[in-house]
């Protein structure tokens, strides 16, 4: 589910699956059904490919879909423009059939769709990149094993954004325009222009791009038939895109926050949440979302401590629920279904740390790997290597392994999923971390 049209997956790919003829014949005020639909599979995408129809009115556009939709944007929906002859979809997973439909679409209807299916064989793995901005402003590609060349993909990448094909988009400097490095190299492209940016992209699986409008304060989209749109009047305090295009603001209040949620459907709920006894919990930081709807809101504790502790808030619920688990100095990142947390062997509170004329001193190592799923299922495992920074909020990046990437003070960390010693992938420090 991917921007724009791009070229079938590799020679090698399998083609595999059959496809279902149309079934009746189209009025002639409606397309007839695409021809020659295919789809094939590398790694853990699928790319559908498709010729015109023969028969019936000229297609305005067409509508591709995916069954199951899991973690896909808009439940495995795209709606693309008549140009276009090819979707790719990520996230497929190992094992699983899939049913992919093709129709062509009019103002007055669409024709009769065309069905092929793809089973992805055991031995898919999700292929996943590792992006940061360095000291220079580049935007760098490490990959997520820990190991291997990095790659600089764009000389100047303030507010970038990348979506699972490895394309990376880039807001221009006069926030008027959005470049798109390509995966696969070549000369970068402007893929809009116009636009009122500010220097923060994002994105969701079907790459889908996302800003807050500079002129106007709206969260804005970028959809894949190249048309802009409001997704919500205002970003409140922090906003945060999920994986499946679900976009959500909070604001914080007293003893909570009012959440506002947008889905890729366009349907807006308002929640105005809190924990169950209802008292203030501290100062608002930031919201991250995983891939399955759940909300992860940190707070700095009140008074002198500087802990930032962690809440989840469950799709559609108004309670936040505490994440039990040790005070630390810690590093953050949610995944596409778990909140991961590099935790120290020991901790003080900021104003111990300060205090004359005994200040505490703690281990700074980060000793313990913490997850907790969108169930509530923890897990803790030992690590060692790394030293976590003072406290503050610190947020870096999980893969879908759940290997956490941290910007420790001597540079760029892997920790791995497993657990055990941690990995530096450089020296040079680097902000903005992303794996996608």
């Amino acid at each position: 589910m991917y921007r724009a049209v791009l070229t079938v997956a590799a020679a090698a790919a399998l083609v595999i699956g059959g496809v279902t003829p149309a079934v009746a014949t189209p009025s002639s005020r409606l397309p007839g059904a695409p021809t020659s639909v295919q789809v094939s599979g590398a790694g853990d995408g699928a790319a559908v490919t498709w010729n015109a129809p023969r028969s019936g009115v000229t297609p305005t556009g067409y509508r591709v879909t995916v069954s199951p939709g899991t973690n896909q944007a808009d439940r495995g929906v795209d709606r693309l423009p008549a140009s276009a002859r090819t979707d790719r979809f990520g996230w497929i997973r190992a094992g699983v059939t899939y049913s992919f439909t093709v129709r062509a679409t009019t103002a007055r209807g669409h024709g009769p769709e065309v069905r092929v299916r793809y089973t992805a064989p055991r031995t898919t793995t999700v292929a996943q990149s590792l992006y940061g901005l360095d000291a220079s402003g580049a935007v760098v590609r490490f990959p997520t094993s820990g190991s291997g060349a990095a790659r600089t993909v764009a000389a100047s990448g303030a507010g970038y954004t990348a979506d699972d094909v490895g394309d990376v988009f880039v807001p221009s400097s006069d926030g008027t325009k959005i470049r798109m490095y390509p995966a696969r190299g070549g000369a970068p492209r402007v893929i809009a222009t116009g636009l009122h940016l500010t220097a923060d992209l994002r994105s969701d699986v079907a790459g889908n791009l996302y800003w807050v409008d500079s002129v106007s304060g709206a969260i804005t989209k970028l959809g894949l038939k190249g048309t802009t749109t409001t997704v919500l009047p205002a970003s409140g305090t922090k906003w945060t895109v999920g994986r499946d295009g679900t976009v959500t603001t909070y604001t914080p209040t007293s003893t909570g926050g009012s959440v506002v949620t947008a889905t890729p459907g366009g349907a807006v709920q308002t929640r105005e949440v809190a924990t169950s006894y209802r008292n203030a919990i501290g100062y608002f930081t930031d919201v991250l979302s995983d891939g399955t709807g759940t909300l992860y809101v940190t707070y700095r504790a009140f008074g002198g401590s500087g802990y930032n502790g962690w809440w989840s808030l469950a799709p559609g619920s108004s309670t936040l629920e505490p994440v039990n688990t040790r005070l630390a100095y810690q590093y953050s990142a949610t995944n596409n279904d778990s909140l991961v947390l590099g935790q120290s062997a020991e901790w003080c509170a900021a104003i111990a740390e300060q205090g004359p004329p005994n200040p505490c001193v703690a281990d700074h190592t980060v000793t313990h790997l913490f997850s907790q799923d969108a169930s509530g299922v923890q897990e803790d495992l030992p690590t060692s290597g790394v030293l976590a920074r003072s406290n503050g909020l610190w947020l870096g990046a999980a893969d879908t392994a759940g290997d956490l990437f941290v910007d420790a003070a001597d540079g760029l960390w892997r920790i791995p999923a497993a657990g055990g010693a941690a990995q530096q992938v450089s020296t040079a420090q680097y902000s903005r971390l992303l794996v996608i």
